[in-house]
């Protein structure tokens, strides 16, 4: 099995492979059909000329047989010895006759007065004689009486040599191996090439057909047409023959010729050709060649670029050197490599990003004498719009405060409206002022950066005291939060009116409290990103998980019921991704020992 490992050996294997063998065949039928064409040709053009020259000795033979039909449609029931002597005069007037022979006498028995009583005029076929010194013709016209009785009859003799003179004159005759033959295949007349007439005075003639294979089928072939030609074997055949049957005369034409003579147009063009094919096949071997290198240094550039590109190095656009695919490849690549650099360059600010994000978020939990708080975030991209912080905390009298936000989309988007809510929110903190304050004041400051984009912020505002047992929040659109008595094993959702942060800038937050008798408690605050969560059964996660998870572990610290809130989320998730960004925060309060 060849293996072709590079772009050049499959063009070469391919494609100039190929396209030679199909010039090669094309050329082949080319010259087959050419030579087809050049046969027929002399075949039709052989055939003509011995027609033209069989016609000239038709015509002479016709003479005096049509002197006899006409004599013959004359006639009429006494035939008077001038009337004969007349007929025979006009014989010996025909140009080639040598004598004319007859028996008509005014004494002949079958005259009655020097009257003939004819009926018809009998004409015989043709008949060759051979002498020692001469070749005659013949034709003999037997005259018959009413009777049935031959009365009489004429003999014209006519010269052989001198009846054929224009065929053996002519250049097809002269050129070629020709014969004269009659009906018994004798050979009357030859010539061979380059040779004068033969001609043939002896008694013993030769017969044709005997000579060679394609004498006898040439033989065979005239006894079943009238014309014709016979190739002998080969392509091209080595002697091409043609033969024509006379009308007046038992004799037939025929003429073989070399068939390198015949082919010789098409042997001169083959050479032509094949010389030409070369050249041509040898052109497109280098154009082909040429092209193919082109491409394999555009494409071996492109391929050397996508290597220092898998390995990080991003080098200098590809220039594009044509408007075809190659350079539509080339342009493509220059503008996935410029995006992919874009891209990583982005990778890389979003994971400096979360970075910094990461460090806004709380570090770890706060714990006091009674009190003991653990927050979590898990954004599903590098960024998020989640916020949860632990602000406003006091140790001493055991105090802090939660909040905990989420940022409408995620992303990128989503954590710049979450710094800048950040910011806002820890700057106001940091001043006098109730949370209801804060809130407002946020609310006014945070519409001015939404105004135009319509994004928003819902937000919980929790703030615990464990030394006045109460508990005080602001819902700005947010979940409500849930309170867990473990004592009575219930839950309790701290609802409250609230519009989310960024809508409107004359809204009015409203201040909601309760005071707890029991020091154990649990307070739960989460975004919408754990409720909403689906398995890859399309199952929701709920509120009733997180809220059996916080029973079951009531008794264990405000982180450890965190990281198996966590933990179940991502069980429960099994393989799907997250979608939304996670946030929580665990408040648990404690009896004072």
């Amino acid at each position: 099995m060849i293996q072709l490992r590079s772009l050049k050996q499959k063009i070469a294997f391919l494609v100039i492979l190929p396209l030679c063998l199909v010039m090669l065949i094309a050329g082949s039928l080319g010259m087959r059909l050419i030579s087809d064409v050049l046969l027929k040709q002399w075949e039709e053009t052989a055939i003509s000329k011995m027609q033209r020259s069989a016609h000239n000795v038709d015509m002479r033979l016709m003479r005096p047989k049509e002197l006899f039909r006409f004599f013959q449609q004359k006639r009429e029931k006494q035939l008077s010895w001038k009337d004969a002597q007349l007929l025979i005069d006009q014989l010996k007037a025909v140009n080639g006759v040598l004598e004319v022979k007859y028996d008509f006498t005014e004494d002949n028995p079958h005259a009655m007065g020097g009257m003939y009583s004819l009926q018809k005029i009998i004409i015989s076929s043709l008949g060759f004689n051979s002498t020692l010194n001469s070749q005659t013709v013949s034709v003999v016209a037997q005259f018959v009486d009413t009777s049935g009785t031959k009365i009489s009859h004429i003999e014209v003799v006519v010269e052989f040599y001198d009846l054929v003179e224009q065929i053996v004159k002519a250049p097809w005759w002269r050129g070629n191996k020709a014969y004269i033959i009659d009906q018994n295949g004798t050979i009357l007349a030859s010539t061979e090439r380059g040779e004068e007439l033969t001609k043939n005075t002896s008694n013993t003639r030769q017969v044709f057909g005997l000579a060679s294979e394609l004498e006898a089928s040439t033989w065979q072939a005239i006894q079943d047409n009238d014309s014709g030609t016979v190739f002998s074997p080969g392509r091209p055949p080595k002697i091409v023959s043609g033969f024509y049957h006379l009308k007046e005369a038992p004799w037939t034409i025929v003429v073989m010729a070399r068939g390198a003579s015949v082919l010789q147009p098409i042997i001169t063009f083959k050479k032509y050709f094949y010389l030409i094919c070369a050249i041509g096949i040898l052109c497109i071997l280098l154009y082909l060649w040429f092209i193919s290198s082109k491409i394999t240094r555009s494409i071996n550039r492109i391929s050397t670029a996508a290597n220092g590109l898998a390995k990080g190095v991003f080098g200098v656009p590809l220039r594009v050197e044509s408007r075809d695919e190659i350079g539509d490849l080339t342009h493509s690549f220059n503008l996935m490599s410029r995006q992919l650099k874009e891209r990583i360059q982005l990778r890389e600010e979003m994971s400096l990003a979360g970075e910094v994000q990461k460090n806004l978020l709380p570090q770890s939990g706060f714990k006091a004498e009674g009190l003991d708080i653990a927050v979590a975030t898990k954004y599903c991209d590098k960024t998020g719009g989640d916020y949860v912080d632990i602000i406003k905390t006091s140790h001493a009298e055991r105090r802090a405060t939660v909040v905990v936000g989420d940022v409408v989309g995620h992303g990128i988007g989503a954590s710049l409206l979450m710094a800048t809510l950040r910011a806002l929110l820890r700057g106001r903190a940091s001043m006098p002022g109730s949370p209801v304050d804060i809130a407002n004041d946020v609310n006014i400051l945070l519409c001015k950066d939404t105004l135009r984009s319509g994004n928003f912020a819902t937000l919980f505002y929790l703030t615990i005291d464990c030394s006045l047992r109460t508990i005080e929040w602001v819902r700005c659109g947010h979940e409500p939060a849930f309170l867990f008595c473990p004592e009575s094993s219930t839950f309790k959702e701290l609802k409250g009116p609230g519009l989310a942060m960024g809508v409107d800038k004359a809204w009015q937050a409203s201040l909601n409290s309760s005071i707890f008798l029991d020091d154990n408690q649990i307070i739960l605050i989460g975004t919408d990103g754990i409720w909403d969560l689906e398995n890859d059964e399309g199952e929701r996660f709920g509120k009733e998980r997180p809220q059996e998870l916080i029973k079951k572990y009531a008794q264990l610290s405000a982180r450890e019921i965190t990281n198996s809130i966590l933990e179940a989320i991502e069980i429960f998730r099994g393989g799907r991704s997250q979608n939304d960004d996670i946030s929580l925060a665990i408040i648990k309060t404690q009896e004072i020992p």
